[in-house]
């Protein structure tokens, strides 16, 4: 799952306000340490020149106060005399060590006059304790810090992205339409109300393509039905006459079915493309005879295609309220598909909730299967050059009848053995 913004924003801003206050205290430990350092050195510098001027007069006495040590050790004598911690250095130096449970900052150097070495030990006990307060201080307020960046962070990132998911809330509510409101674009922000305004100005263009495709589907109604009605008409005048052989009427009578057939076929692809779902034309149909009507016609009309569809019936009697002519354009679209893919048989077979229909061509270009599997409003499927050729226009229509019918459509194979549709039908009787 991907994370939101205010979430990516929140943990940017933190880790903005963590880095900064690790910085920060880093700085502030290293200020304190170096202030320690040079206010302590500068103190044993000034005390080791007060007791070498003592030395140089023969005024020196051993120091052991409670927080100030001084020996001196002539060049004469050995280092037993002198407190473990002293001995085996070599001078000058200067460090802290611990001692007994006591922090001691030592400090030796060599006098030439009287020749020797004078060692100091001040204890800074007190003051490596109130150094591990601060340190101890610097960590409270670093952690309290943290916590309170990390609410900025959290409400100055739910304050910054409130503009998008107003935003995002108003393009979500839109639904698709002929009448689609617009957006607000009331923002403090010109960016947000860019985005605002160009949205609303895709809406407007979609409105239009959406009126002019309307526009165009009512004039396509009247323009097909006409020619249709005169064929109509002048088939009935035909009949009237009575003047036909029997083959003529045999002729007739097919002409006045593929007349019919195509009138439902008009009927159904108007009733697609202004995406209507109707139920007036509905009515139990037997799979069985729609399948084999649909072969009838397209032996009929192509006799190089007679006798390679190939009919299995493995439920007799399955029966189903839907559209006939939605039915017979899906079946129609079909065996036509797998007919033209291959030189073979086609096999048809009703199972007992589907219809499944296999060729044994070289299955569907890739391009093809993703598009008929997608989820969604099918789109238009196009070849790498572009082209829409019948393939892909009924493989559209397939699927655009399978989802105004209800039914799943299913590929069930598709590649060197040939491909394979499955159509899962509902609302069995």
């Amino acid at each position: 799952m991907k994370s939101s913004l205010t979430t990516r924003q929140t943990r940017t801003l933190f880790f903005v306000i963590a880095a900064t206050t690790a910085i920060s205290m880093f700085t502030v430990e290293l200020f304190v340490n170096d202030v320690e350092g040079t206010i302590l050195g500068l103190e044993l510098k000034a005390d080791a020149e007060f007791f070498s001027a003592q030395l140089q007069k023969g005024d020196f006495k051993p120091i052991h106060a409670g927080r100030l040590e001084a020996i001196f050790l002539p060049e004469s004598e050995t280092e037993t005399s002198i407190p473990e911690y002293y001995r085996s250095r070599a001078t000058p130096f200067s460090r802290e060590v611990e001692v007994a449970g006591r922090t001691l900052l030592i400090h030796g150097e060599q006098i030439q006059e009287p020749r020797g070495k004078l060692f100091l030990a001040q204890d800074i006990t007190i003051m490596e304790n109130r150094e591990s307060l601060v340190q101890m201080v610097l960590v409270g307020v670093a952690s309290l810090m943290l916590l309170i960046g990390y609410f900025v962070a959290r409400t100055g990132s739910l304050y910054l992205v409130r503009p998008f998911k107003k935003l995002t809330r108003e393009v979500l509510g839109t639904v698709p339409g002929s009448s689609m409101p617009q957006i607000a674009t009331d923002y403090r922000d010109q960016e947000f109300c860019d985005i605002a305004n160009a949205f609303n100005r895709f809406l407007s263009e979609l409105e239009h393509h959406i009126e002019r495709e309307q526009s165009f589907v009512k004039l396509a109604s009247h323009e097909l039905r006409t020619p249709l009605a005169v064929v109509s008409g002048a088939l009935n005048v035909l009949e009237q006459r009575q003047s036909l052989s029997p083959a003529d009427q045999k002729t007739l009578g097919r002409i006045r079915r593929a007349m019919q057939t195509m009138r439902d076929d008009t009927e159904v692809l108007l009733e697609l493309a202004r995406s209507e779902a109707s139920e007036r034309n509905a009515r139990v149909i037997v799979l069985q005879e729609v399948v084999q009507n649909t072969i009838d016609d397209l032996e009929h009309g192509n006799p190089d295609h007679a006798g390679r569809i190939i009919a299995y019936n493995d439920s007799l009697g399955l029966r189903v309220k839907t559209h006939p002519a939605l039915v017979r354009m899906l079946l129609r679209n079909l065996l036509q598909n797998a007919l033209r893919h291959t030189r073979a048989e086609v096999e048809i077979r009703m199972t007992e909730n589907g219809i499944s229909v296999r060729d044994f061509g070289a299955g569907l270009p890739s391009t093809v299967t993703e598009h008929l599997n997608a989820v969604g409003v099918p789109h238009a499927i196009s070849s790498a050059t572009g082209e829409f050729s019948n393939t892909t226009f009924g493989l559209l229509i397939v699927r655009l009848v399978c989802e105004r019918l209800g039914w799943d459509l299913e590929i069930a194979q598709s590649g060197n053995e040939g491909t394979e549709f499955v159509i899962h039908v509902h609302s069995l009787i």
